[in-house]
């Protein structure tokens, strides 16, 4: 297992995939960007390092995308080797789908006004607190 370093990088040194297949709805652009103008930009940017690949974006296309927004200049990036291509793309793809699901009667030991304001919905929070 290697060591992963913390390092500020440049915006404008990084690329994006073009291959990342996410999107964001409005609202996930408005949770994430107040997510980070309040706790900074706190998950690193996942970075390859491998010469034909350098510094072309595994995860946080998102997160890069907002820090960009909102007009930062650098952003924390750990670099992971990984020439293979095909690779990249599969560790891009399970970082994307690898996301987890909620256990709702933990959530439901939260407050509903944290819930509403980090981006649940009104279907989520009512099956949140409904439940048994």
């Amino acid at each position: 297992m290697q060591n992963l370093n913390i390092v500020q990088v440049k915006i404008d040194e990084l690329n994006a995939a073009p291959y990342n297949p996410r999107r964001w709805s409005k609202d996930a652009i408005t949770q994430l960007t107040k997510s980070i103008e309040e706790f900074g930009l706190v998950d690193p940017i996942l970075v390859n390092s491998a010469p034909t690949r350098k510094n072309i974006v595994i995860g946080g296309h998102f997160r890069l995308k907002i820090a960009k927004d909102l007009g930062h200049n650098e952003v924390p990036v750990v670099y992971i080797d990984l020439p293979d291509i095909e690779k990249e793309k599969e560790l891009n793809i399970r970082l994307n789908k690898n996301l987890g699901d909620w256990d709702w009667d933990l959530l439901a030991e939260f407050d509903q006004k944290l819930l509403d304001g980090v981006g649940f919905s009104s279907e989520e929070i009512d099956t949140i607190f409904s439940i048994d």
